[in-house]
């Protein structure tokens, strides 16, 4: 940035700018087996959704519902889903104050509202351990992984990236997700007809959490 407003925290890291949006929550609210927006998201990439369950919960075909520049909702297909709160974040800003601070680009792209809160990535879980691979029919294979996750930190797990199949060596795997509470631990399941690689599992589950 050759000129134009910049904020470095104590570690001299860059916390805002007049050229890069943060990543900011446009909605937060409940949700059961899914929830509608309380109004359409205008991108054309999907917001990301960020869940976290009240308690041991499952994310199974996860869908995104509506269509590029106009998202509308979210719906989990998982029969033992649990209510939880979600929130929708962007790299892009609303107009929500009624006094203090806003902040455009140079093509007058809205970047900073101070009444928008933000949300920060807090956690990458990409480390997972095989537990359990059973063939429950035949031509049906089910794998299960887990990765350690401390939940007492409030943090909100991303599902756009559960929301698609992981592909084995010749078919693809379809994804569950769940929350182990007790244990704290995510239970990733996958199902298919068994050519998938016990160590070939590169999803990276993404947590983020607000901050004022």
């Amino acid at each position: 940035m050759t000129y134009g407003l910049k904020f470095t925290n104590t570690s001299d890291v860059v916390t805002l700018d007049s050229e890069f949006s943060r990543l900011v929550i446009l909605y937060s609210a409940r949700y059961n087996a899914g929830a509608f927006f309380p109004s359409p998201i205008t991108s054309n990439e999907p917001p990301l959704i960020f869940v976290r369950p009240d308690n041991t919960a499952s994310f199974q075909y996860i869908r995104l519902i509506g269509t590029p520049g106009n998202w509308t909702g979210f719906s989990n297909a998982h029969p033992a889903n649990s209510p939880g709160t979600y929130f929708l974040a962007a790299y892009a800003s609303m107009e929500t104050a009624t006094y203090g601070m806003r902040l455009w680009d140079g093509a007058s792209k809205l970047l900073f509202d101070s009444g928008t809160p933000c949300a920060q990535f807090t956690l990458v879980a990409a480390s997972w351990t095989l537990i359990s691979l059973t063939n429950p029919s035949p031509g049906r294979y089910t794998y299960i992984f887990s990765t350690p996750v401390n939940f007492s930190s409030g943090d909100y797990m991303m599902i756009n990236n559960i929301a698609m199949d992981i592909p084995g060596q010749d078919t693809w795997s379809k994804v569950t997700c769940g929350w182990d509470y007790p244990n704290n631990r995510i239970l990733l399941t996958l199902s298919n007809i068994g050519d998938f690689r016990n160590d070939a599992l590169f999803l990276n589950l993404l947590f983020a959490k607000r901050i004022s």
